[in-house]
């Protein structure tokens, strides 16, 4: 395991290995990126073709990386939220700059997340148990970097499954 990029972040390894996975879903997602990276460092996300992620499509989201100006925080766009995600949250937030979110604690963990992997990008698998901003969140999460020339990451796909049974780990 390595160092959490955020306090209270649950269990994460980088570099993710498919064995690494406990759920089916998040497992078969990091195996088709993986297909789809082929030789290179990181697939593009003109790679991924949503009729073969079926599985997984409402647990999705696209983030992608803003340019900023020298100096700048790195700033995130959602291009796309997962329907089973929107739902949980209660709003899509498709379209919209993470960056100008109300501040809360789950937006500054998944700033802290996005920055560490825009540093050192890597497939990052995550267990989370938490509760932040007065919500739970216990979920397997895997987060995957794109690079539309397979090198420089320009966007990130996060698959997050929530458990059934909020709590079901640590009865």
């Amino acid at each position: 395991m390595e160092a959490k990029p955020y306090p209270g972040d649950g269990e994460q390894i980088r570099d993710a290995k498919p064995a690494d996975c406990q759920n089916p879903a998040i497992r078969q997602l990091l195996e088709y990126w993986l297909a789809q990276r082929g030789s290179r460092r990181f697939p593009a996300r003109a790679d991924l073709d949503p009729l073969q992620m079926r599985y997984a499509l409402g647990n999705i989201v696209l983030f992608e990386r803003l340019p900023e100006p020298a100096a700048a925080e790195p700033r995130y766009r959602f291009r796309l939220v997962g329907s089973d995600i929107a739902t949980r949250a209660g709003y899509d937030a498709t379209s919209k700059v993470l960056n100008d979110l109300p501040p809360s604690d789950y937006r500054r963990l998944i700033l802290a997340r996005l920055g560490a992997l825009t540093a050192d990008p890597a497939p990052l698998l995550i267990r989370n148990a938490d509760c932040y901003d007065d919500r739970w969140y216990d979920y397997e999460a895997i987060w995957l970097p794109l690079a539309a020339n397979g090198e420089d990451v320009d966007m990130f796909m996060a698959g997050q499954i929530f458990a059934e049974e909020p709590l079901a780990r640590y009865l």
